[in-house]
């Protein structure tokens, strides 16, 4: 068994030198920081984008080979789709919407095919990968349909997703043309996460509203599966982040970042 992470972005990104080779740093968020502190007893694999556009298959298979040995999988994204999935679908509609900035929602068409075909290319990478048993943890808004998506292209699969911003009330969420099937893509997950009890409340009254669903509290039936939603709030590992703070290096250097600041 595996557990495979999957999110927007790799938890080590690409870029191009001056030389035309690549560089990999840490990405930035919290995201990363707070999965790359994981700590669990099974082999872990994470997919997501690398962080670069390449249409060359020899980079392609420079960037794969340097990840592999992290089981880091890239999925690689073409400059049109990074513009409309990412910018345009996710983070100028649901990043938006999510956060009750109504009236900066930028709303193009387009943005929902993009949103739907960087989705099914995130399917085809992941289901190339996983075997029946393994484990998959969806993150965030950026791959609200990659559960259905998944349930439909692997079988004997756990699924889990967690939601990393809020999750809005119906009277907002419901103006969005695309609820149903937004909501039927993150209910292809057996369990369902969220940071407070309340955005747990509003995605329940969403998918009972929008999709006649009738929950029992915290769970529903739904195609002979019980699927789960819940609270989860999300933290780091303090020890890990604790010692890295009392390393002499950081001191030092913290010590000089004050200096600067003071002068």
């Amino acid at each position: 068994m595996k557990l495979f992470i999957i999110s927007n972005r790799l938890p080590l990104k690409a870029s191009r030198t001056d030389s035309n080779d690549f560089v990999f740093t840490r990405s930035e968020g919290g995201l990363a920081t707070g999965l790359g502190s994981l700590t669990m007893d099974v082999e872990k694999h994470w997919i997501g984008w690398p962080g670069m556009h390449t249409d060359s298959e020899e980079e392609e298979r420079k960037i794969k080979d340097y990840l592999e040995p992290y089981n880091f999988h890239p999925v690689f994204l073409s400059p049109k789709q990074i513009q409309n999935f990412y910018e345009g679908y996710s983070n100028s509609i649901l990043w938006p919407l999510c956060h009750y900035f109504f009236t900066l929602i930028e709303y193009e068409n387009k943005y929902w095919e993009y949103y739907k075909q960087v989705n099914e290319l995130f399917c085809q990478v992941a289901a190339s990968l996983i075997e029946p048993g393994d484990m998959i943890w969806v993150q965030d808004y950026h791959l609200m349909l990659l559960p259905r998506l998944l349930r439909n292209s692997v079988k004997d699969i756990s699924i889990g997703y967690f939601h990393h911003i809020p999750f809005p009330s119906y009277e907002l969420f419901r103006v969005l043309p695309e609820r149903a099937h937004l909501l039927n893509g993150l209910l292809g997950a057996d369990l369902i996460g969220f940071h407070t009890h309340d955005y747990m409340r509003h995605f329940i009254s969403a998918a009972e509203r929008v999709l006649d669903l009738r929950f029992k509290l915290d769970r529903v039936l739904l195609d002979n599966r019980i699927v789960c939603v819940d609270a989860f709030p999300m933290g780091i590992n303090y020890s890990l982040y604790h010692d890295a703070i009392l390393n002499p290096c950081v001191q030092q250097k913290a010590a000089d970042l004050k200096k600067l600041r003071d002068s």
